[in-house]
């Protein structure tokens, strides 16, 4: 073999060689360092401003089966998937990451024989804003959600399941006229009885439908939009006390809803790990329509 080509095959076999050195190289070095990035440790706490037992607690497990644990499982399975993504191992993270994400039922009424000394209290809750550089927000009804990436991957998550959010944004989807209301918190039950009385005498009991017409027109006046969706939705009927009639429609709203206000929530998640924004806000269902397809949520009968 002339010396040339000799010299030619052993300078191929040498870079082959070290090109395979290389790859082992940096496979176990890859390997290493997946075997030693940081944890990331979900803290998933449920609060519930019920006073109903079952649906609060550190545990998934622990809640009792309902569309509100459904709502816990899969939107804290859909974060914990995000940040997976997003905590491989990197020189930046010097530490474990931090995730703690809050679900908050809040029910339309506060109802005096549900109070108790050991009920959570009904109050805004607005996350503490990291201040490191690159941290990002999401404020909304639904979520409210921080994100920061260094030096410490953290994650912050307020989630609420909010009754009275349920039927606002339906009032809103349904053509009624209202401005965003926020914090959306549970009407104390006295007031609750007064709206029901109210609604009762102005529509339920007059005489004609002329005067039907009159009161729908004047009780729209007086009851926030999303108590009037509800009261229009619920069997108009005085054959048994009204009350009941509303407590039902209620469970069918959350009921028919539940899945719509999930989807939604996830895909403000969605949203929000996509974009590079550093303030994110919606405050009505209606700013969504170019995120989600508001008919999954839109209720179109509750009988």
């Amino acid at each position: 073999m002339p010396v040339n080509l000799r010299i030619r095959s052993y300078k191929t076999i040498a870079i082959i060689f070290i090109a395979s050195l290389l790859i082992n190289v940096l496979a176990i070095k890859s390997t290493y360092s997946q075997q030693n990035c940081p944890k990331v440790q979900t803290s998933i706490q449920s609060i519930d401003e019920t006073g109903v037992k079952g649906l609060s607690g550190t545990s998934i497990d622990t809640l009792r089966d309902s569309p509100f644990k459904n709502y816990v499982t899969i939107l804290s399975q859909q974060v914990s998937a995000k940040i997976d993504d997003r905590a491989q191992c990197h020189g930046d993270l010097k530490s474990s990451p931090e995730v703690k994400l809050f679900f908050v039922y809040r029910p339309l009424v506060k109802y005096r024989r549900l109070v108790t000394s050991t009920t959570a209290p009904v109050a805004p809750f607005n996350l503490e804003r990291t201040q490191s550089n690159g941290t990002r927000h999401l404020d909304s009804p639904w979520v409210k959600l921080t994100f920061s990436r260094s030096p410490r991957l953290v994650v912050r998550a307020v989630f609420l399941w909010n009754e009275r959010q349920f039927l606002f944004d339906q009032a809103l989807m349904s053509g009624i006229r209202a401005s965003p209301t926020n914090p959306l918190v549970p009407i104390d039950e006295p007031i609750f009885e007064q709206f029901v009385q109210d609604y009762t005498d102005s529509v339920l009991l007059v005489p004609s439908p002329e005067a039907v017409s009159a009161g729908q027109t004047s009780i729209s006046k007086r009851l926030p939009p999303e108590i009037l969706w509800l009261f229009r939705n619920a069997s108009q009927s005085t054959r048994s006390p009204f009350s009941g009639r509303v407590d039902s429609a209620l469970r069918s709203a959350v009921g028919l809803a539940a899945s719509g206000y999930t989807d939604l929530t996830k895909a403000l998640v969605d949203q929000f790990f996509a974009s590079e924004t550093t303030e994110s806000r919606y405050e009505s269902v209606l700013d969504l329509k170019d995120l989600f397809t508001l008919d999954r949520y839109r209720i179109k009968n509750l009988h």
